[in-house]
């Protein structure tokens, strides 16, 4: 389990809400004991697509509009988080849910939201507080 605390904060209000949000979809994958359901495991599948799309394009925005140095080094990360996450989709969609793969998910998620959020993301929010947004 992965428990939101200030320590994951960027202090940058749309985006921990957001990062918020990620933590819950990732703990309710993990909650999950045994054999997650197909309609579990889907939802998560489904959510993380959205969250992609969404969160990534925000904070892409942000880092276009207020010319953040780490820009090219950040979005590539999103890109090869992108393509990972539709390598699950596809072991998803070929083999359906299976422990192996909700472990995988889940292990996945807990180093995206170490590394990333707790590195990447944590000097995104240091450059974007200093350009003076909250």
């Amino acid at each position: 389990m992965f428990e939101w605390t200030e320590r994951w904060s960027v202090g940058v209000d749309t985006i921990d809400a957001q990062h918020r949000e990620l933590f819950a979809a990732i703990n309710s994958l993990l909650r999950e004991e045994g054999t997650p359901s197909a309609r579990d495991l889907v939802k998560v599948l489904d959510y993380l697509e959205d969250y992609v799309n969404n969160h990534f394009g925000l904070e892409e925005i942000y880092m276009r509009r207020l010319s953040y140095p780490g820009f090219p080094s950040h979005k590539g990360e999103h890109v090869a988080f992108i393509n990972d996450f539709y390598d699950l989709r596809d072991e998803y969609d070929n083999n359906g849910a299976t422990p192996e793969l909700a472990d995988k998910m889940g292990r996945y998620m807990g180093d995206w939201l170490v590394n990333h959020i707790g590195k990447v993301d944590r000097a995104l929010g240091a450059f974007l507080r200093d350009k003076g947004m909250k």
